[in-house]
């Protein structure tokens, strides 16, 4: 079958896997039972399949840009008639772990052996592993050094070597952030650290083509045309020219995917249809039974403080059937609720996995603890119409209260909600929806000119969010500095247009609002001359109202160092306002 047939079975997919026609999807828990991983089982809803494929996704930020990607991965390849399993490996996402344990490589290669193992229960027979930049390495060496090696291995944009991927992402931070290098000992990347013994084992964990040609029956391995991957593989691995053993296509669109700011990031259609593709000839044509291995309901990990163990279960929230993740202490937790909303289009995991971690650390100090998937997003499914992977959706002003009610119904004003940039507007937004008990942002987006009556996010719900007027969203398509100084003007006159004014609405309904803010963040919110000089004083003096500004702290949290400020001062205001006394 040539690609572009591939890729018309990949658009049919796409259409009709939102009604259930071709696909069935469940959360699943596997692996060791101390330290618990997580993943998405997927397969062909005909309860038949020609095989099982491992998919490991990229280590660090990339892996955030490849999410959506990896679900289409799988819902592709179940029309192809695969069952997969796309997973976190330890430390990552919503396995246990923390990202600073120590043997990290070899924990994330022993997570592919037990991804492995829980794909022949689903799917006895022909087996393969899939693997992207940094999963790839870690699919080939796991490969090799298994006992039972899978028949086939697709390696797609691979690294050549943990050292490759470490240069790759400290030279991307340090161009975002104009040459600084943010942390003087291990390695730095955006949303991610490594300690250096994490690092030394990184930089020795390479790529080894011969003997995963030794290995496996049959590999793919797919290189962008704008880098020199094949070259230096062939140059390493000589005698790979002739095509035993190895095939070679193009890794179409890549750049697209991570070359790109996140919210531009396109899913690669093309190489997805190559992958399922290939895949599809190497397999045995006929089908067989496949079935979800039963799995626990939830599982207990560790938090990290003290080796403390809180307890995980997954929720599936209002009519709609939002995915979230409940963590609270063994036995249940007090309230209120601690609520934390996605950013932007990224699934809920939080900023370099902020929303995982404080979610542990929190029910660990007694408190529930939900973080989830608004519509749209992540593994959540959408509404009738909707769009996948749209910032503000409108269907959202509806998610976000249901979502606390699903969670909270006896008294959906008992909730905390967490939130970073939109993520920061929504927890506003909702809070104001709800009267909620507090809300606790950072670099909360609530001025921008995406909102005008003209756009199609537009809505009279709306609350928390100050836009442009229509005659100066008119002038700002063609005069947009002259536009915004004129309403930096007004706003000096007509206050209660000011961004502060929006946090102000919430402290004065009760609401306990604390804001984190950047050096540059915080500007809009201190522009008005009032708010800068008295309202801001006067919010204070409620009590509860809280501002703090962070040097150096970038606005998505890229950098470490701001990024851990900003947990600690959440962590600290949440024990101290809402945590059960002695916690």
């Amino acid at each position: 079958m040539e690609w572009r047939e591939g890729l018309e079975t990949v658009a049919a997919v796409v259409d009709k896997v939102g009604d259930g026609e071709l696909v069935r999807a469940e959360p699943v828990w596997f692996g060791p039972g101390e330290r618990p991983l997580f993943g998405w089982l997927t397969g062909p809803a005909s309860g038949e399949a020609r095989g099982a494929v491992v998919l490991c996704p990229p280590l660090g930020d990339e892996e955030r840009m490849t999410y959506r990607t990896f679900r289409k991965v799988a819902e592709s390849l179940a029309a192809h008639g695969f069952v997969s399993l796309r997973f976190a490996y330890d430390g990552t996402g919503d396995s246990a772990g923390l990202p600073t344990d120590p043997d990290r490589l070899g924990a994330w290669i022993a997570g592919v052996h037990a991804a492995l193992d829980l794909v022949r229960q689903a799917s006895p027979g022909w087996t393969a592993l899939v693997g992207m930049r940094m999963g790839a390495v870690l699919a080939s060496v796991a490969a090799v050094a298994s006992e039972a090696p899978p028949d086939a291995c697709v390696l797609w944009d691979p690294c050549l070597d943990g050292r490759e991927f470490l240069r790759h992402q400290q030279a991307l931070l340090v161009r975002l952030f104009d040459g600084r290098l943010p942390s003087p000992t291990g390695a730095d990347t955006p949303g991610y650290w490594y300690d250096e013994a994490t690092v030394a084992a990184l930089e020795g964990c390479r790529l080894d083509l011969a003997r995963l040609r030794d290995t496996v029956p049959a590999t793919l391995v797919l290189t962008r045309e704008d880098r020199a991957t094949r070259r230096r593989l062939l140059a390493r691995t000589p005698g790979l020219e002739d095509g035993s053993g190895v095939a070679w296509e193009v890794a179409a669109g890549q750049a697209d995917l991570l070359d790109v700011p996140p919210l531009d990031a396109a899913v690669p259609w093309e190489a997805l249809a190559t992958v399922g593709t290939w895949l599809g000839s190497r397999a045995p044509e006929d089908r067989r039974p496949w079935h979800m291995p039963v799995g626990p309901d939830g599982v207990l990990v560790a938090t990290g403080e003290g080796g403390r163990p809180v307890h995980e279960r997954v929720v599936r929230l209002a009519s709609v059937g939002m995915f979230g993740i409940v963590t609270e202490p063994v036995g249940g937790g007090s309230r209120p609720w601690v609520v934390f909303v996605n950013v932007a289009t990224e699934h809920h995991i939080g900023p370099g996995r902020q929303w995982v971690e404080l979610a542990r650390r929190w029910a660990g100090a007694g408190l529930s603890c939900l973080r989830f998937d608004l519509t749209g997003v992540g593994d959540s499914p959408v509404h009738p119409g909707q769009r996948e992977n749209v910032t503000y959706a409108r269907q959202w002003l509806d998610d976000l209260p249901d979502a606390v009610r699903s969670v909270s119904p006896d008294d959906p004003s008992d909730v905390v909600l967490v939130g970073l940039c939109s993520g920061g507007y929504g927890a506003l937004e909702t809070a104001l929806t709800l009267g909620a008990r507090g809300v606790c942002t950072i670099n909360a987006a609530v001025s921008s000119t995406s909102m005008h009556k003209e756009s199609g996010l537009a809505d009279s719900r709306r609350q928390a969010f100050m836009t442009l007027p229509m005659p100066l969203v008119r002038l700002a398509r063609k005069h947009g500095r002259t536009a915004w100084w004129i309403w930096r003007t007004v706003r000096q006159v007509v206050v209660g247009w000011a961004p502060m004014a929006v946090v102000a609405r919430g402290v004065r309904a009760g609401v306990d609002t604390f804001v984190v803010s950047g050096e540059d963040e915080v500007r809009p919110l201190r522009e008005v001359a009032y708010w800068r000089w008295f309202g801001e004083r006067r919010l204070r003096r409620t009590g509860r109202f809280t501002l703090t500004v962070v040097e150096d702290m970038d606005h998505s949290l890229l950098i470490r160092d701001g990024r851990e400020r900003a947990a600690a001062l959440l962590d600290a205001h949440v024990r101290e306002r809402f945590a059960p006394p002695g916690a």
